[in-house]
């Protein structure tokens, strides 16, 4: 997996939108697309992983992709396999 289909399960994984992260990281969305399609930098992958509030080696880790999510109503973090969630249909349904 690349790091721009990597970058996109986080995102969805945290109702996020790649618009969201380049605004975070105070670039444009157009420019943040240009990065993630191309060999970024450390120095980006850092700020990229800044604005989704994850490690930088999360942005590189082959296979099974940990994230933490956030409950909206206690606050308590808990650990996601972005890869599991990505094959839960969309309905919810197993």
């Amino acid at each position: 997996m690349n790091i721009l289909e990597t970058v996109k399960q986080i995102c969805r994984v945290r109702g996020m939108s790649l618009a969201d992260v380049a605004l975070k990281m105070g670039v444009p969305a157009s420019s943040l697309s240009q990065i993630l399609r191309g060999n970024p930098t450390l120095s980006k992958l850092n700020d990229i992983a800044n604005a989704l509030n994850v490690p930088v080696a999360e942005l590189l880790a082959e296979g099974s992709t940990r994230a933490q999510v956030e409950c909206p109503h206690c606050g308590k973090t808990f650990p996601l396999d972005i890869m599991a969630a990505k094959e839960v249909p969309a309905d919810g349904e197993a």
